[in-house]
């Protein structure tokens, strides 16, 4: 053990503190202690591992050591040797903390010297090294002995707790992923050029898309919770009688149903809209059935509507700001700009900070109306020359066009981070957003949208986990971690529309 768990070279294998006047190792009752000197001497004082109680230690399943008042080991029983795969005498004498892993130590070390000032027992969560050279995660309990005692120090109990750790991050890996594919699924929904209505089992409406929404006059809002048949009114165009609910349909006979041809929507203006739908069951993994879907569309698409749908198709559908490809087509022009007018270009990236407590304290509908209202903030903060795109989730990115000097950058960042941090009021609660922001220019730190971006990104993440201001500029050698993978996807969006200038 004692080549394989890390040690305090200054100190020879022991932490400050360390007495060396201790007697030899003794064996009693099945443990394994290291007693003082004086503890052996005198035969009226019985030491902790002669108490009756050691045998009851000795014969549980739970790792328990007992340390001096300076945290080294004099006792070990069987089941703390199993747990570190170690002989217990290897652990004697030694600092307990020379088996927290290097990530924790020193927190560890900072808490220890609370207890061992205070008299509150401590517990905590930690890695820990074994014999094998191998990680374990511990709870680890340590409370002061009693001092009736005639050992004076703690008593330390660690239980393996591996497996319940890896167990919590597949459920939260598995949560996040369930996240992303939901959040895809609602992108998804908002983006396409149909309409789009779900009900449950009883026909009752769940969602509407935005084109939904456009089309029958009724906000998702106050449709929720309706029956179908309220919400998509429709009649037979001769004879104005109502046609047969396609959601109904499709969950009695558990298959896509198409609706009659020459069909109105009644919308509650009282105006009508000529439509083609079909509508298929909902069924959960089981097979059983858990709802509709309805999908239809305008059959004489207006200019107006055909406007709208160009819309969508250029910008982002939550917060109206333009989408990548639009962003891209701008990106091209604003650099041709640059470079025949010898100006700079600056991209700012921006993250918010605690927009996920957000999302999880107060449900998604309100983190949607603060994504609403950071976006009109951020158009207010930029020239009508420059760009605000919504890059994806939580994060935005600015394009500065015809800038003179990086400062120029700066000013609009903070100004950005200002207007961010006034609160808004979200279903009764005041809210503020804290934004991380990265700063790339052109042509200093590259002269094509990928590079600008990924350096972008790179200084945000500098600014979001270094002390200081919370807006940075690129400088040479910032990484993020796994930089390369979160940008191969970006870069196929983020094409060239244009030669350049």
């Amino acid at each position: 053990m004692s080549d394989q768990l890390p040690h305090y070279r200054e100190c020879n294998g022991r932490l400050p503190g360390h007495s060396e006047n201790l007697s030899d190792w003794e064996n009693e009752g099945g443990s394994t202690c290291r007693l003082s000197a004086a503890a052996r001497s005198d035969s009226k004082q019985r030491a902790v591992n002669s108490e009756p109680e050691i045998a009851l230690l000795d014969n549980l399943r739970l790792g328990i050591l007992i340390t001096d008042v300076d945290g080294h080991i004099t006792y070990c029983n069987p089941a703390c040797g199993k747990l570190y795969a170690t002989l217990v005498t290897d652990l004697l004498g030694t600092h307990w903390c020379q088996t927290i892993d290097e990530r924790d130590r020193a927190a560890t070390l900072d808490r220890w010297q609370e207890t061992r000032v205070g008299h509150k027992p401590l517990t905590f969560e930690v890695r820990m090294i074994i014999g094998s050279g191998g990680r374990i995660w511990a709870r680890y309990s340590i409370a002061r002995l009693p001092s009736g005692q005639a050992t004076r120090g703690f008593i330390h109990t660690i239980e393996d707790i591996s497996t319940i750790k890896a167990s919590e991050q597949a459920v939260a890996a598995a949560t996040e992923a369930l996240s992303r594919e939901r959040e895809r699924a609602r992108v998804t929904l908002e983006s396409i050029g149909d309409a789009v209505i779900s009900t449950d089992a009883s026909g009752r409406v769940t969602y509407l898309n935005a084109v939904a929404e456009d089309l029958t006059g009724w906000s998702r809002d106050d449709a929720a919770g309706e029956e179908f048949s309220r919400v998509f009114r429709v009649i037979d165009t001769d004879s104005g009688q109502a046609v047969c609910n396609p959601a109904d349909r499709a969950m009695a006979g558990l298959e896509i149903v198409q609706m009659p041809p020459n069909c109105l929507l009644l919308r509650p203006d009282g105006s009508k809209l000529a439509i083609e739908d079909s509508a298929a069951p909902i069924l959960d993994a089981g097979g059983c059935l858990t709802g509709a879907v309805v999908v239809f569309r305008d059959r004489k698409l207006s200019r107006e509507h055909t406007d709208k749908m160009a819309h969508l198709a250029r910008h982002d559908a939550l917060t109206g700001l333009c989408n990548r490809v639009a962003f891209a087509e701008h990106f091209d022009q604003a650099i041709n700009l640059a470079r025949r007018h010898y100006k700079k270009v600056g991209l700012l990236f921006i993250d918010l900070d605690n927009f996920k407590q957000v999302n999880d304290n107060m449900g998604h509908r309100a983190g949607d109306r603060l994504l609403r209202n950071l976006s009109r903030k951020l158009t207010s903060c930029v020239r009508s020359t420059d760009l605000v795109c919504r890059h994806g989730g939580d994060e935005f990115v600015v394009l500065l066009s015809e800038i003179n000097e990086p400062e120029d950058a700066s000013r609009v960042a903070e100004k950005i981070r200002r207007a961010a941090a006034s609160r808004v009021q979200i279903q009764g609660q005041s809210v503020a957003l804290e934004l991380s922001i990265g700063i790339s220019l052109f042509p200093e730190d590259g002269d094509d949208l990928e590079s600008l971006m990924q350096r972008a990104d790179a200084a945000m993440y500098h600014a979001k986990f270094n002390a200081g201001s919370r807006h940075c500029f690129y400088e040479a050698g910032m990484q993020r971690p796994n930089d390369g993978p979160r940008f191969k996807t970006a870069a196929n969006v983020f094409q060239r529309t244009s030669s350049p200038g």
